[in-house]
């Protein structure tokens, strides 16, 4: 038992994140680890797609490898296309919560797996002295760089995303028109979808939607489709897809994994 004691007694003494030679971002004089922070809950599930990109994007052949990540979910933030709709500045604290505690705990650098929250990006960014990586932008960037002829851009997204435009701002500054599906498929169809998978209905339910609302927009002269919505993801089906797909959450992935590696020095 008094083994036991002083084993435990001696563990509580050592440096919670001791540095050494084969651990380069960890603690240093005392400084915190060095950490890529994710803000999510909204919703979990896309954040935890979020994390699961990461990981499986993140060049690693064991687990020391990986890239120590801090996941702040805060389901509790007011619901995105409410707070834009009606000018509701409530949201903002839970913002700064998030982004803050992110930055205390050691982030570098944070991803924030929600599109229509990029609304408040420059909030966002103003908030923290680290990098946010704006997921709208990276993903109109990846657009331009892999389909650089395409001339016509389908946008699934939620309403909120949609009605926001900033897809549309920064596709078009490449030069794409950004064409959005029917109102009618855009409400029974991606809507649905998007709450369905929110509410844990049948995959298979969510993936034969979001097929008919990316046939709409194929239909109207699409030449690639962004996944402009963290949930989508989770049901699309890119095999049943008539022309690329851009998935905005793996877009942020790749990004995060960069941006880290760059920041830490780790891209060697």
């Amino acid at each position: 038992m008094k083994k036991n004691l002083l084993l435990f007694i001696l563990i509580l003494s050592l440096p919670a994140c001791q540095q050494s030679k084969n651990d380069p971002a960890g603690e240093d004089n005392g400084s915190k680890r060095e950490l890529l922070g994710i803000f999510g809950g909204m919703g979990p599930e896309a954040t935890s797609d979020l994390f699961r990109s990461i990981i499986k994007e993140t060049p690693a052949s064991k687990d020391q490898e990986h890239i120590p990540t801090l996941v702040y979910s805060l389901p509790q933030v007011p619901d995105r296309m409410s707070s834009i709709n009606n000018n509701d500045p409530a949201i903002i604290p839970y913002l700064v919560e998030g982004l803050s505690l992110l930055e205390e705990a050691g982030a570098v650098v944070i991803a924030i797996p929600c599109n229509t929250v990029h609304y408040y990006y420059d909030l966002m960014s103003d908030t923290v002295s680290i990098p946010v990586i704006n997921m709208i932008s990276e993903t109109a960037n990846q657009v331009k760089n892999e389909f650089p002829d395409a001339k016509n851009v389908g946008l699934l997204a939620t309403t909120g995303t949609i009605s926001t435009g900033l897809y549309n701002r920064e596709l078009e500054k490449h030069g794409f028109k950004v064409i959005v599906p029917d109102d009618d498929i855009e409400i029974d169809y991606v809507m649905k979808a998007v709450f369905g998978i929110k509410s844990g209905v049948d995959r298979r339910v969510n993936e034969d939607l979001l097929a008919v609302a990316s046939d709409n927009l194929i239909d109207k002269g699409a030449d690639v489709i962004v996944l402009g919505c963290t949930e989508i993801p989770l049901a699309f089906n890119t095999e049943r897809s008539e022309v690329p797909v851009v998935n905005a959450t793996h877009i942020l992935a790749l990004k995060a994994i960069q941006e880290f590696r760059r920041i830490t020095n780790r891209d060697n």
